[in-house]
């Protein structure tokens, strides 16, 4: 009865009544070749400097079950909605704006804080030379290398097909090498350059900090001294979105990262941090009238062993910690108080598909839509890239997503993870084999 209360309590705020006024914010998904007047979000306003007040936000409702994994070890439901709204002002000078991206998260037998600020912030911008102060976030949940979502100061030049950017952000993420600490601290010089109408390349060069103490000698005569572990990653992302005869469209992400350590575990030791990350995102997309497709097909690889305790080797560690980063629908927990993931049940020791180390995954995906139903399709597979290539299991994904107009959309998810026993350290007894992950998530948003 409780879990048909709570059903009927979602279904009935999903399909309340929609304000015109709201709906007609959401033409500015229309046509690029439209001529009507579409209002800017307020994430374009800031970004463009464009004087006056930009609001924008939604309702995003959705129930979800979870079995097998260490985020929820036995079957029950779970009721999520959470209520964003994002804000715009920009002064009509036109040099100082403010930026506030506030939600209400929900409820999912973790700990949440009452209001997630996921952005806000001042900017001044002076012909091409911009700073902002405040919480920010820095790369997306599909990049590699950087995914932060904290309080910090940035500056730059945009100069157009040119964005120079530098940041120090204040932060809490895993640090690669696990010796108990995090990582406190992120200095950053990410350079973007646009190449023509359908390429950009952008760099990275991130040193991270975490303040460690270490204790040598033989008690009683130990002594300690703090000190500072640095992680830093360089690499690059080159970006490709190409028209492919009148109806296609061909889509490349490529990403190299190379990562260094100047750490010591608490015992003194050296770590050797020297790692290689790789990420290839490519897809095909097709649209004719109502019918259209994409195939995409995924490869990360990240080389190292994460088990410093062992032999102060440890993997290749991405420090993206955005809500949704990671491999297939078993991502990182939207708006946890950690960056958890569904899978951390079967390879919580390693991180491997949380942080993407020491892993190889392979993923296919396909997506089709038949006017305002678009069903999915997608099929992973995780190995050791630091244990002989051994097979960690194979992760199934279905989703299909309905549009009923510009505004509502209801949407259903589907993941099975099939773990590999020998792959991913388990017992091997048969009676002690690990079982497969499931989740079921059922859920709308309406946007305005």
């Amino acid at each position: 009865m409780k879990k048909a209360l709570v059903l009927l309590t979602a279904l009935l705020l999903l399909v309340g009544s929609v304000n015109p006024a709201d709906a007609k914010k959401a033409e500015k998904a229309a046509s690029k070749t439209s001529t009507a007047y579409t209002p800017l979000t307020a994430a374009e306003q800031i970004t463009d400097m464009t004087a006056g007040f930009a609001f924008n936000g939604g309702i995003d409702i959705k129930i979800f079950d979870m079995v097998n994994t260490n985020y929820s070890e036995t079957s029950d439901w779970y009721f999520y909605p959470v209520y964003r709204m994002a804000v715009a002002q920009v002064f009509d000078k036109r040099n100082f704006g403010l930026y506030a991206d506030i939600e209400k998260p929900g409820y999912a037998n973790i700990t949440y804080p009452f209001i997630k600020v996921n952005e806000l912030y001042a900017k001044f911008q002076q012909d091409t030379f911009y700073v902002k102060l405040g919480r920010q976030v820095f790369g997306d949940k599909d990049d590699l290398l950087l995914g932060l979502q904290n309080d910090a100061i940035s500056l730059g030049f945009d100069l157009g097909t040119t964005d120079l950017l530098f940041f120090l952000a204040r932060t809490q993420i895993t640090t690669p090498w696990n010796t108990g600490g995090n990582i406190e601290s992120v200095i950053g010089f990410v350079p973007y350059f646009g190449l023509g109408d359908t390429m950009g390349l952008r760099g990275y060069l991130l040193i991270g900090m975490e303040p460690i103490t270490i204790t040598t000698g033989t008690p009683p005569d130990t002594s300690t001294k703090d000190t500072v572990n640095t992680a830093i990653q360089a690499g690059g992302k080159y970006s490709l979105d190409m028209p492919v005869g009148s109806n296609g469209t061909f889509d490349l992400d490529a990403q190299l990262g190379i990562q260094f350590g100047l750490a010591r575990t608490a015992g003194d030791d050296s770590i050797d941090a020297m790692g290689l990350g790789l990420k290839l995102d490519a897809a095909y997309a097709s649209q004719v009238e109502t019918f259209g497709f994409m195939v995409g097909a995924h490869v990360v690889y990240t080389s190292g062993d994460p088990d410093p305790a062992v032999n102060t080797k440890c993997g290749f560690g991405s420090s993206n910690a955005l809500p949704g980063s990671g491999p297939g629908l078993f991502s990182k927990i939207q708006d946890g108080a950690g960056p958890y993931t569904y899978l951390d049940g079967h390879l919580v020791s390693d991180n491997k598909t949380q942080n993407y180390v020491g892993v190889m995954a392979l993923g296919v995906t396909g997506e089709f839509s038949f006017g305002a139903w678009k069903p999915g399709l997608g099929i992973w597979i995780y190995s050791n890239t630091d244990d002989e290539g051994k097979s960690l299991g194979t992760e199934l994904n279905e989703w299909l997503i309905w549009e009923l107009s510009q505004v509502i959309s209801f949407y259903q998810q589907a993941a099975l993870f099939i773990p590999n026993r020998d792959g991913i350290g388990w017992p091997p007894s048969p009676a002690d084999a690990p079982k497969s992950a499931m989740k079921l998530l059922f859920g709308s948003s309406i946007t305005f």
